[in-house]
Parts: C-alpha cells; structure tokens; sequence
C-alpha cells in the first residue's frame, strides 16, 4: 500500500457520514468474473504464511498482563487465551496444513493424515491415515467432517471443470459416510443440514440429507444458479450462499447457512424460492435480463447483470448500481436488512458504497478503503481483512476507521475482532483481542509461525503451524 494506513483511515474519518450500516455478518466475493482473482488473493496470503513457517519456537509463549484492565462489556470481552492440551506433532517431514472445527471437535490435515481432537479435552479422539495429495483441503460443519477430493489431475483446458468428490466423515469417528461426486463447474450450497447440487450440465437440483446423503428432493433441469438464503445470524465472509469453501477449501473456510430458504435462477428468468428440506416452491418472481450471478439475504435477491455501464447488480424490481464516469464495481456484500455495500475503483482508488436495497439511494461514500481480501458486518461495523502490507481494518457504523493493523482477522463475536500478526523478529505471530464495543485492544499472546489457514469460534482457535496444531480457549 502506497499510502500509509493512518492517513487513509484519517481521510476515511473525515468523509464518514452519520448513516448506519445496518446488522449483518457477511463477506462477498464477486461473481464469476471475479472468483478466480479473489481466489488467488486467499490462496497468495496462505503461500505466504508458508513460506514463513520455519524454525519458529517449540511452545505458545503466554502473554504477560501488559495492557491496562479494561472495563466488561456486553458481549463479554475476550482477555486471553488458554492452552488446550500439548500442540500434537505433525507426521515425520510434514507439517499441518489446515485446522478447522466440527462442533466440539477440532480438525487437522496434513499431507498424509486427518486427525480430530476433543475441543474440551485436547485428547486424540481418532487418526484418518491414507491421505494423499488428491486431497485439497477440509471443510466441516457441527455434524460433518468434509474431506475435498480431486482424484485426476487438472485437465489442461482452463475452461473444462475438473472432477471432484466431497467426502463426508463422522466428526466423532472418522468413519466415512457418503460422497458426492460433482465438478468445479456445478453449483453447490452447503446448510447446517442440507448439500444442495446444482449439475452445470443437465441444470437438475438434488438437495442431500447432510450427515447421511440420502437424497431428498430434486428438481427438474432448468435452475442456471442457485444460492443459500443469508442471514444476519450467519457468521460468514462466504457471501456466495455457502458453497465457496467447498471449491476452494485450502484457502477458504466453510460457513453454513442457516436459513431454509434456497434460491435459483432458472435459464427462462424466473427466480424460485424452495424450502431447501423439502423442495416445496414458496414463491416465485421474474428476474431482471441477463442474470449473471445471484447471492440472497435476509429475504432479498440480488443479481450481477449487464448494463449500460457495464457490470452492475439489481433486484428483480430495479438496477441497484451501474457504472458511474470511470468508477467501476469490483464487488459487494450485504451489510444489513435492505442494505447493500460495494467497492469501486477508478484506477488505484478505492470508495465504498452503501446502497439503499429498497430504493436504489447510494446513502454513504467512504474513502480510502483497503480493497484486497474479505469483508463481514456485526453490529453495524464493517471489517475488512486483506493480509500482507493490506492488513486490517474496523469501521464503526459511520464509516470511520477505529482500529487497524497489519495483520489477519476476523469477527469472533458481536462484541470482539480477532487479528493475527506477525510482529516478531522471529517469525512468530501475535493474537489480538479488539473490542467491537469500545475498540480497545488486549494482546492475548503469540505462537509460532502458521502453516495454513485458522480457525475460530466464539470459544475456540486453533492453527496449524511448522511446529504443531495449536488450539486455545478464549479466555474473558
């Protein structure tokens, strides 16, 4: 970054109006256009961390209280982290690639193996050996383990999809369940319940029961798209409707929908709301022309589509945004009930946009926003994590930058941010707690140098590392 953060967020504070963001939790990568280069954004900053693994220390060296003691919050604040169990080593030659949690159980890959661990306990609950490297990566839910097979290789046509299986686990065995053989042109949702399919070359739907693969409805050819119906209550960057981490699993993190709702576009124009258990049609509406990508939330249907302008995005019932003079959408997430956030750039410039859903009123432009990496909303503030010399950065609900780094991070709840930084001479990196209430920061303690993506909930991180797969309880 060209500009030192300071004075961006300086200039961002003093053109932040007093319009409200709205409550949400999502992060919204671009349509079809877009997916490749956004991709390749996650997977450059997880290249990164791997080459910094290294040396790095034997042991998570616990903060000493240095901050001032701060003031209880609503959420509870989160003050510092506690060891669950010993780091548990990875393979001989190996290192862990990948950390994720399944319910109470926390899941590492290597190269060679899987391996679960009691998320209360730090025991070994059970060791999936044979893995090779036609596995790409893992995605879980509370009630499904999901290995993400490619068993050839890439085919040298980059606009031929590849074969893919997902494979589904016991969280609490290992044993495998079913798989889903698809490709990377097919569609796919992934609920707390519920696989949706969509096939990109018969345009049929099949829904699965999640934990079994009993199949439990289909819909006949026709659907060119479909998405899971977001939430507020979802946490999630993935604003693609829960199926982008299914593609994309080394680099990306699965966040099931909630909502029983699902969405699809037919290739005659009509948008179809299912209920996604059952199959049942709820409601039916026509699309705007030339639909080239759809995301829902909170009730509300939005499309890319081709305009005057060039790319814009709309509801069924009107053009949200087309290009204005040389500014020009580069992507969007919804930030709240009716509201609708989107970048755009005029050559190195970035603003974002908040965008009345209902009536199509731009109510806000902020400045000298970091554009790279993911976006998600709480309680109205915006956070964006770009990784690298993009760091990271929260806005409170006028648009105003309050915090930053140069780190990694993300919502852990309401109420805190979570950010990983590599602060140390040494390659380690440093875990910070951030109020989302106050702003404040607490320095919750360091680790050796991560190999791979982490993980966290509102109770739990983990994260592979060169040295072992670490996990912590937050402590508040």
């Amino acid at each position: 970054m060209s500009t030192d953060l300071d004075e961006l967020f300086t200039t961002l504070g003093r053109q932040a109006d007093a319009v409200p963001i709205g409550t949400a939790e999502q992060a919204r990568r671009r349509g079809a256009q877009l997916r490749t280069r956004q991709r390749a954004v996650l997977a450059g900053a997880a290249a990164v961390v791997l080459v910094l693994a290294g040396a790095g220390v034997l042991a998570v060296r616990q903060h000493r209280l240095t901050d001032p003691v701060l003031p209880a919050t609503t959420p509870s604040r989160i003050r510092g982290l506690a060891p669950l169990g010993e780091p548990l080593p990875a393979p001989a030659g190996e290192t862990w690639t990948a950390a994720r949690i399944a319910g109470d159980r926390v899941i590492g890959l290597s190269k060679t193996r899987a391996i679960a661990i009691d998320a209360g306990t730090g025991r070994t609950l059970w060791t999936l050996p044979g893995l090779d490297s036609t596995y790409l990566g893992v995605a879980t839910t509370a009630k499904s383990v999901i290995l993400v097979r490619q068993p050839a290789p890439a085919v040298e046509d980059i606009k031929a999809p590849d074969n893919r299986v997902l494979e589904f686990h016991d969280p609490a065995t290992g044993a495998k369940r079913w798989q889903l053989p698809h490709t990377t042109g097919d569609r796919l949702v992934l609920h707390r319940d519920v696989v949706v399919r969509l096939s990109k070359t018969t345009g049929r739907i099949d829904a699965y029961d999640l934990a079994g693969g009993r199949r439990l409805w289909t819909a006949a050819a026709g659907a060119t798209m479909i998405s899971g119906m977001l939430t507020g209550a979802d946490a999630s960057e993935d604003v693609s409707g829960g199926g982008a981490a299914l593609f994309s699993p080394e680099s990306e993190k699965a966040f099931p929908v909630t909502d029983d709702r699902l969405v699809s576009i037919t290739s005659g124009g009509q948008v179809v709301i299912r209920n996604i258990r059952t199959g049942k049609v709820q409601s039916q509406t026509r699309a705007r022309r030339d639909a080239q990508e759809l995301i829902a939330y909170e009730g509300m249907v939005y499309t890319e589509e081709s305009t005057p302008g060039g790319l814009g995005i709309g509801t069924p019932q009107r053009i949200l945004y087309d290009r204005q003079g040389s500014w020009a959408m580069d992507r969007y997430f919804p930030c709240g009930h009716d509201r609708l956030c989107l970048y755009e750039t005029d050559g190195s410039d970035v603003r974002l946009l908040l965008i009345d859903a209902v009536g199509g009123t731009v109510l806000r432009r902020t400045g000298a926003v970091p554009l790279s990496g993911t976006s998600s909303v709480r309680l109205g503030h915006v956070m964006t994590s770009g990784g690298g010399d993009k760091g990271t950065a929260l806005y409170d609900e006028n648009g105003q930058a309050r915090y930053s780094d140069n780190g990694i991070g993300g919502f852990i709840d309401d109420g805190n941010v979570l950010t990983l930084t590599r602060d140390a001479g040494d390659g380690r990196f440093t875990a910070r707690g951030v109020s989302n209430i106050d702003y404040r920061k607490v320095t919750l303690g360091t680790m050796p140098e991560i190999s791979g993506r982490c993980d966290w909930d509102t109770g739990l991180l983990t994260c592979p590392t060169g040295q072992g797969l670490y996990s912590w309880r937050f402590t508040r």
